[in-house]
């Protein structure tokens, strides 16, 4: 059953209060005339599943669902009121006593048929004094003339949406993975706006739009790395994941500005050791920068990638076993591809330790110091260092020290001739 709520208020069901509201954005299709404020019972209201906050929060836990208000049942409504209450109780508390005490002081925005488009907190709250108070309760709003039916009108109820909840409101942050969905969604999927009109809308820079947008595109790509559905966007929050794949994408577009067969083969070796750093946790943003600065932007990249391909392609063997729907599933399936993160973790250390020995000269100097004192003491210690034997050794270990050291004189002949014809 759909509601309609100006017919409501013609039939003189709901009530105007006489406030006169002015929208913090011009919309082509409101005019003040219809700018008044009304006392509508809750029953006919319903919230916003298209909501960019709490949209990535339903699919996780219900997802596909139909919306609806009270008076068709309460499941819904509940539902998404555990949410709301979750992600800030203290600011619920407060919104509550303050209702409680001096009424509801800011009004919001519905549409016709009940969906509201701003107040979730307020409308929350209400629900919660009618059940506690036994006492009939009204949320007082803008009935705006738009449904979602129409898609110029889905276009004019975001830019109200964005307007109210970034533009002018001191309200909650958007978590990052919601905002950029939600710019994805609108001007990607649904191309109700343009990136200028939701940077406008929004208060963002166009450039930061444009980043969260690529970073959307990175995201469904690593989720089908890892075998999960590529828009299983939850699973970047649970697993804390959206700022170092923010990082990762600018760079990404810096050094590969047209992908090709070196963009992918780096794209899917970020996303290897961005599985390595979920393994052993640390900060990610952080490793990201490092993995950038030490071998991404090196000479050294195209010969890592090549090193750790296999390495990559057994990884994605052992995610692909069965698909990954939560971030318990990938934990655990990290967990049975322990030999293969730890083998990429040590091919990383030493393409890593070998680019940092070439930016000092000092250092350099010092390594190669380091190594002769280490063969020295090797030496006077007839083979070995400190107080080991060679009965501490098996056979198969002799066997490789031996043949590191015929490597080591090898290189060093031709090293030796290197440095001689520099002289």
């Amino acid at each position: 059953m759909t509601t309609d709520l100006r017919a409501l208020v013609a039939n003189g069901d709901i009530a105007f209060t006489g406030a006169k509201p002015k929208l913090p954005t011009t919309l082509p299709d409101v005019t003040d005339s219809m700018l008044e404020v009304y006392r509508i019972p809750l029953k006919y209201l319903y919230y916003n599943d298209e909501n960019g906050r709490i949209a990535t929060q339903i699919k996780r836990e219900y997802g596909d669902i139909t919306p609806h208000s009270d008076e068709t049942g309460a499941d819904y409504n509940d539902k998404i009121a555990q949410f709301i209450e979750e992600d800030n109780p203290t600011a619920l508390k407060k919104t509550k006593k303050s209702i409680k005490d001096k009424s509801q002081q800011v009004y919001g925005y519905v549409l016709q048929d009940g969906r509201i488009i701003d107040g979730n907190r307020r409308f929350t709250a209400l629900r919660q004094l009618a059940d506690e108070l036994g006492t009939t309760q009204y949320f007082e709003a803008v009935i705006l003339p738009f449904t979602y039916d129409a898609k110029a009108q889905r276009a004019q109820i975001k830019r109200l949406e964005l307007a109210i909840q970034m533009g002018v409101e001191d309200k909650l942050q958007y978590d990052p993975v919601d905002l950029s969905v939600d710019a994805y969604n609108t001007i990607i999927i649904d191309e109700l706006m343009t990136v200028n009109d939701y940077a406008k809308e929004s208060n963002l820079k166009v450039k930061d739009v444009e980043d969260r947008l690529a970073t959307v595109e990175l995201i469904h790509d690593f989720l089908v790395f890892i075998n999960a559905p590529d828009n299983a966007y939850y699973l970047i929050k649970d697993v804390k994941l959206y700022n170092p794949l923010y990082e990762l994408v600018k760079k990404l577009q810096k050094y590969f500005q047209n992908a090709g067969p070196k963009y992918s083969q780096t794209k899917e070796t970020a996303f290897a050791l961005l599985s390595k750093m979920i393994s052993t946790g640390g900060d990610t943003v952080r490793e990201v920068r490092d993995y950038v600065n030490n071998v991404m932007d090196t000479a050294n990249n195209d010969e890592y990638n090549n090193q750790v391909e296999d390495i990559v392609e057994h990884l994605r063997d052992k995610l692909e076993v069965e698909p990954i729907k939560t971030a318990a599933d990938f934990r655990k399936r990290l967990d049975s591809a322990t030999p293969e993160l730890r083998e990429l973790n040590e091919t990383y250390v030493t393409t890593v330790n070998r680019q940092n020995r070439g930016k000092n000269v000092d250092n350099f100097i010092g390594d190669v110091k380091e190594t002769l004192n280490t063969l020295q003491d090797m030496h006077r210690g007839g083979g070995l260092t400190g107080n080991l034997h060679f009965n501490n050794f098996s056979r198969d270990q002799i066997e490789e020290i031996r043949d590191m050291l015929v490597k080591i004189n090898l290189v060093s002949s031709d090293l030796i001739g290197v440095y001689e014809d520099e002289l």
